[in-house]
């Protein structure tokens, strides 16, 4: 299983793109392979909400009981500035990667990723630690709890559709590719994934959308369901 957000999960994530055999077949049929970067930006990163408490096993399973305790109700946001270098060598790998990641890779509350993408190839994948300094070729923003949606199968157009992720960039180039990179969406559900943070409830919209993308059929029903939970408000 890999932490979502972390490098290891980027890692992952990447060779599972190189290797899809429908980024190929995307790629080839939508008028010209495309060759150029997408700047993903994972907002609202909830550190300030979580506690070393809140942590998954995986991450401090392995850390002393009396000082996992001791910081049981500091927050994440808080944390590498209360764990000095006196302290980091007792911890297990995975928390140390932690505070590591925490302090060099995020940015105003943000984790930035680039993909560089020629064909159906991942050629390449890096965290931005200034990632002003860039100049990609689309930008797709959304918050953690989006982004964790799509990572755990909610198709990415659904959030494309219902604003939950925002595209930057020549607008028309995006929609000749839109189906290439609604599957960059596609490949991270495949990853196998413990997260980080809590999962925050979606919206009763998007979740209408989430099920007229995955089955038209079913819409009808959802709506039905919600009409008599609402009339039972009365």
């Amino acid at each position: 299983m890999y932490l979502y957000p972390s490098e290891a999960w980027l890692d992952e994530y990447t060779r599972l793109l190189d290797e899809s055999d429908a980024l190929d077949d995307l790629s080839s049929d939508v008028g010209g392979e495309f060759a150029g970067s997408v700047h993903l930006v994972v907002a609202d990163l909830p550190l300030s909400e979580t506690t070393v408490e809140d942590l998954p096993d995986d991450v401090v399973g392995d850390v002393p009981e009396g000082l996992r305790e001791g910081l049981a109700d500091v927050p994440l946001s808080e944390l590498p500035s209360m764990v000095g270098d006196g302290v980091r060598p007792k911890l297990p790998a995975s928390s140390r990667a932690l505070l590591e990641q925490i302090e060099t890779n995020v940015v105003d509350g943000a984790l930035h990723v680039l993909l560089e993408l020629d064909g159906g190839d991942c050629a390449d994948a890096e965290v931005l630690t200034a990632p002003a300094s860039r100049d990609p070729d689309f930008t797709i923003r959304g918050s953690y709890g989006t982004w964790r949606d799509v990572v755990d199968g909610r198709p990415s157009e659904s959030a494309f559709l219902t604003g939950d992720l925002r595209v930057e960039g020549n607008r028309i180039r995006w929609l000749r590719y839109a189906a290439m990179f609604q599957l960059l969406g596609e490949v991270a559900s495949r990853v196998e994934t413990t997260h980080l943070f809590e999962r925050s409830s979606p919206s009763p919209g998007s979740r209408l959308v989430d099920e007229a993308v995955r089955h038209p059929a079913a819409v009808h029903r959802v709506v039905r369901r919600q009409t008599v939970r609402t009339l039972g408000l009365f």
